[in-house]
This record gives C-alpha cells, structure tokens and sequence, in this order.
C-alpha cells in the first residue's frame, strides 16, 4: 500500500488513507532504479516508433507541460543553481551565477516556442506515412498467407450446423405462371 501511495503522489495525484496502512520504514521509490536522463531516453525512445501525431505530442507534453514540464524544471533547477553559485565567495561566482540565469531564461524562451510546435503538431491529427508501414509489418501476423486464408474460410465451431435443403426433386410439378393480363395495346 506504501508503495502505491508514493507512486500516486509522486504522478502529482493527493492521496489519503489510513496511517497504519501506510509502512514509513521503506524507502523511498526510486523509479524503478532509472535516472532522470534514462526516463527521458524513454520520451526519445517513444518519439522513434511513434506512428501518429498524437503520440510524438505526447511525449512532447512532458518536455513543455506549463508547471511541471521536464524544460521548466530543468530552467528552475539552473536559476536554484545560480542563487546557490552566487553566495560563494570567488570573485567569478557572480558571473557563473548570471550566465546559469541566462541560459535559464534561453530555455524558457525555447520551452514555449516548442509548446507552440507542440500545439501545431496536436492540431494534424494524421498518422505518419513513413511510420504506419512499418508498424503494420511489425503488428503482421508471421504465419504464412495459405493459412490465414484457410482459417478465414472455415467454418466457425461455433456456427449451428444445420442441414442443407433438399434441391427440388424432378418429379415435383412446376410452379404455376400467374394469368396473363390483358394487353392494353389499342386494337386487342
């Protein structure tokens, strides 16, 4: 229960429950022992075999997401690191400061021109053509065509087997033609 706990308030979701479910002697979760760099080569990763748009957005939405967005953290990070960098005591510790907050603000900047992209990219709704082949030949099943037919055609175990009417025998006399009905030609 611990675990799933920490799992839930770590996505950003407030959760309660009862105290004595709750284990305080475990560690905290560490993502399964995966770093941050290694988490966003999963977004790379998913960006690679994305067929639709709306799954590079996806991925893109984690990157420039407004508050808790990878771009804006790592930009808050770095303007931490210049207040921190700045209460040294070197005579170049003021510059090293300015130019972390720089490169922050440069970021920011970037992070809104993606979420822009990102936004522009969200409105395509489409499939790319280059991607949607090769994810049909993946999802393909590798059994030959000859099989696949056959299995198509039989018939279905649980299809109700019925008899096939009977033709009409020969003897059987032929149906009776409806009376003709009067021509309506001029002169009959």
């Amino acid at each position: 229960m611990t675990r799933a706990v920490d799992m839930l308030q770590a996505e950003g979701f407030d959760v309660s429950c009862d105290p004595g479910l709750l284990d305080p002697s475990l560690p905290p979760p560490d993502h399964q022992g995966l770093s941050l760099g290694d988490r966003l080569g999963h977004l790379t990763q998913s960006i690679q075999s994305a067929s639709h748009t709306g799954e590079v957005v996806a991925a893109l939405s984690e990157l420039t997401a407004p508050g808790d967005g990878v771009l804006q953290r790592v930009a808050e990070s770095l303007n931490t690191t210049a207040d921190w960098w700045e209460g040294l005591s070197e005579p170049a510790d003021p510059h090293y400061a300015n130019r972390l907050r720089y490169i922050a603000q440069k970021l920011d900047s970037y992070a809104l021109d993606i979420r822009s992209m990102r936004g522009v990219l969200a409105d395509r709704h489409t499939d790319h053509p280059g991607r949607l082949q090769a994810r049909v030949d993946q999802l393909a099943p590798k059994e030959p065509a000859a099989s696949r037919v056959a299995a198509a055609l039989a018939v279905s175990p649980t299809a109700r087997r019925t008899a096939p009417a009977a033709p009409p025998s020969a003897s059987a006399a032929p149906p009776s033609l409806p009376p003709a009905r009067p021509s309506s030609a001029p002169g009959r």
